[in-house]
């Protein structure tokens, strides 16, 4: 696929409009607030109480319960899409046909022929599409980036990644209504952790290897939690990178139910292995802090090196990844993460979800080719 539409030229400001106004929306608006050109000028929420709290929150001057009448706002350039995955194709189609730009939340949608059908709506109307995913603005995340491509580690040749769930009563409070579509496959898109959260470490699977997945092989157990409350844990997920040399990567979920972890917001905490022909790197933290360790570790030629001082907040991924997207829009750039991306990383996850149900190996070449890529 060719790169998709980029910001036509650049403007002097940018003015936001958020739709959905959930709990992530805590840490999607500091970007926004922080950037010196930038507003967030609407918000919109079918709880209207939820939104005028919002608004009260940032200083707001407009309050919507009806999204077509925030697309409709003349002083909108652009919108940040918070909404329940199954609505993120409707949502955002609509932002680009009305002449917004549009940042939209990982997963961008539930299939890749949801995804390909708002590929063709963007670059009809020539605005920006940026998947959001914040783990890529981690700053222990970006370090390590930086070491790989730097040589730091000499090839890279395997990435290993181990979330640990820790007490659900524990962490950020969700509604109960979020919890409830999550645990939806039909409007999730797959399951609450291996397809909402597994999003991320999917893309982190490919963010620090230059080759792109070729294969994948997963166990994803569903246990349940209450009367038709489900979650797809315990998992391990193996996959293959094309080419050579031979590399291989990992992710295992382990649902620790009765140990607390702590956090300021979910109740899990992801550590990431990135192991290279001549060292490795460990990010030993990320929504969570289990153990008392620097964020960062490199580990080259007998000699380990430990990074003290890298921000650690979670929070810090959101207000970096805001104010790259205003930077995108304001400088006429295509910001990461673009269509492409995000649609290799989206056939990742749903290979992994395939290879689970029928008990197989999975190409992404077999989703990919019926999808049309």
């Amino acid at each position: 696929m060719k790169a998709r539409a980029k910001a036509k030229g650049a403007t002097e400001r940018i003015r936001v409009g958020f739709i959905g106004c959930g709990r992530i929306a805590d840490l999607q608006c500091l970007g926004y607030l922080e950037h010196p050109r930038a507003e967030i000028v609407a918000v919109c929420d079918l709880d209207a109480a939820r939104a005028q709290r919002r608004a009260e929150e940032w200083g707001v001057p407009k309050v919507y319960t009806d999204v077509e009448q925030l697309l409709a706002d003349p002083d909108v350039d652009a919108v940040e899409i918070l909404t329940p995955h199954h609505l993120h194709e409707v949502h955002a189609a609509a932002a680009l046909e009305a002449g917004k730009h549009v940042s939209l939340q990982k997963p961008p949608t539930r299939t890749l022929e949801e995804l390909d059908r708002l590929i063709g709506v963007a670059e009809r109307s020539g605005r920006i599409l940026r998947v959001f995913e914040n783990f890529m603005y981690y700053p222990p995340h970006q370090k390590a980036k930086e070491l790989v491509e730097e040589g730091a580690i000499g090839t890279p040749i395997s990435v290993r990644v181990k979330t640990a769930l820790g007490r659900l009563t524990d962490g950020w409070q969700i509604e109960p209504e979020t919890q409830t579509w999550r645990m939806d496959p039909k409007r999730c898109g797959g399951g609450p952790a291996t397809f909402d959260h597994g999003y991320h470490c999917f893309h982190m699977g490919r963010f620090f290897i230059p080759a792109e997945v070729d294969r994948v092989h997963a166990f994803i157990h569903w246990t349940r939690l209450a009367d038709n409350a489900w979650i797809d844990v315990p998992a391990l997920i193996s996959w293959r990178y094309a080419g050579d040399p031979i590399r291989y990567g990992s992710w295992e979920v382990v649902p620790s139910f009765q140990m607390r972890i702590r956090t300021e917001y979910y109740v899990s905490d992801d550590r990431l292995e990135i192991h290279g022909t001549r060292g490795i790197i460990w990010v030993n933290c990320c929504t969570g802090k289990l153990l008392d360790e620097p964020s960062l570790v490199l580990y080259r030629d007998g000699e380990t090196r430990a990074y003290h001082d890298l921000p650690t907040d979670w929070a810090e991924s959101f207000r970096r990844g805001g104010l790259d997207f205003v930077g995108a829009l304001l400088e006429g750039r295509a910001p990461p993460q673009g269509v492409d991306e995000a649609r290799r990383t989206l056939a990742f996850a749903l290979a992994a979800a395939r290879s689970a149900e029928e008990g197989r190996e999975v190409a992404l070449s077999e989703l990919l080719v019926s999808a049309g890529g």
